[in-house]
């Protein structure tokens, strides 16, 4: 044993250099590194059409005409001839209130107008006899003045009596109410049975037109501007009457499914807020709208000829503002900022400003790549035909094992069938 080394250090080297010599003629050759292949993304050129740009105001609707149904008689409210909620025409009786009484007045009010008529026939016959007798001297001038002024009281008596039939007849029509306009009609505020008009008016329903149906929505200064010198341009469509297209949802629709036009834009602009007042018109017979609903406004703005288009999926977002990655000649990414339009139907995006139709533009795979770095461009038939490519040999592939791991038949024993 080598002096000063123990027999546990002395056989701790010997297991060392064992390791070490097994290392060295396992080394058979040098570690070299393969470098991934470029990362496969999907690329897309964009596509030109002509789109129309829309804005997107936010509003609430109005009935064309509201109309509160009051009593304009005190009595006892008769009947209610009127479906709750439903539509009523122009004309349609609504209400009756207890038309004897004023009935009766009309009755009354006609036989002072006989009173009156009769005064006034004896009045006239008055004149004639005693104009008859001043001619023979035999009644005075007085006598004769005095039958004109009876003649012309019972004239006036009888058109006083005429106006009170008038009158009479105008609250004997009070009591049996009827609708002023067509339109949808609410529930009754009062019951049959009970007492109306005593003092003061009494609402009994509303009546509203709602079709069609009015939306109003504020714009501003800038875009109403900008609007009307496309309408000059002839660059805003217009409906076969000359009006300016509008379409509307509500908030439980995605689209906007209403079709109207604008009929009234306001003659002055708000100096507090610096906006003008719209008005748009939309059909509205099957009543899906209600006066007072919130809504979205869509207003085409302009058209824009030759748009370059790319599917949405396609724009990023980061600090600087909105870009797409683009694949350049040498299969390189770049990044472009854009600027972006409207989104179409059809998802895809209109690109105002940062690339043109012929640059190939990253539509998928944008988490595998950053700008400067090369990739493998693919349209996307060219991903579906690798794709397809990739199932048929997997599929062949699993055939063949399937082969290989079936059983051979066992041959029949002899004696056995």
């Amino acid at each position: 044993m080598i002096k000063g080394i123990s027999k546990q250090a002395f056989t701790a080297l010997a297991i060392l250099a064992g390791l070490t010599l097994a290392a060295a003629g396992c080394d058979r050759g040098e570690n070299k590194f393969a470098a991934p292949p470029p990362p496969t993304v999907t690329v897309a050129k964009p596509v030109t059409r002509t789109v129309t740009d829309y804005q997107v105001f936010t509003g609430n609707t109005q009935a064309q005409f509201s109309v509160d149904i009051n009593a304009r008689v005190e009595g006892q409210l008769r009947s209610v001839d009127f479906e709750v909620g439903s539509r009523v025409k122009k004309g349609q009786r609504l209400f009756v209130i207890e038309p004897e009484p004023y009935k009766a007045k009309v009755d009354i009010a006609l036989a002072n107008l006989a009173v009156a008529k009769a005064q006034l026939q004896l009045a006239q016959a008055t004149l004639v006899r005693k104009e008859n007798a001043f001619k023979d001297r035999a009644v005075s001038e007085v006598d004769v003045i005095q039958a004109k002024a009876q003649e012309a009281e019972a004239q006036a008596q009888v058109q006083a009596a005429k106006a009170q039939v008038e009158r009479a007849r105008i609250d004997y029509g009070y009591t049996h109410i009827h609708a002023p306009i067509s339109g949808r009609v609410s529930r009754n505020l009062v019951d049959v049975g009970n007492l109306v008009g005593a003092g003061q008016t009494t609402k009994l329903t509303s009546i509203v037109m709602d079709d069609p149906i009015y939306a109003y929505f504020t714009v501003a200064e800038a875009d109403i501007m900008e609007y009307r010198d496309n309408q000059r341009d002839k660059e805003v469509p217009l409906n076969d009457k000359g009006y300016p297209l509008v379409n509307l949802g509500n908030t439980t629709e995605d689209d906007y499914p209403h079709k109207g036009y604008l009929d009234w834009i306001d003659n002055k602009v708000d100096p507090s807020t610096g906006t003008i007042q719209v008005r748009g018109v939309f059909p509205n017979s099957d009543g899906v709208l209600l006066p007072g609903l919130f809504i979205r406004v869509q207003v085409p703005v302009g058209i824009i000829k030759d748009a370059i288009l790319i599917s949405e999926r396609a724009l990023g977002r980061d600090q600087r503002g909105t870009y797409l990655l683009v694949v350049d000649e040498k299969d390189v990414v770049q990044y472009r900022p854009v600027d972006i339009g409207p989104v179409q139907k059809d998802g895809k995006l209109v690109i105002l400003k940062g690339i043109n139709k012929d640059d190939r533009v990253i539509i998928n795979g944008l988490q595998r790549v950053r700008p400067g770095v090369k990739c493998t461009p693919m349209t996307t038939e060219q991903v579906k035909q690798t794709q397809a490519a990739a199932r048929e040999k997997a599929m062949a592939r699993q055939k063949g094992k399937d082969q290989a791991a079936a059983p051979a038949k066992e041959k029949p024993a002899k004696g056995e069938k």
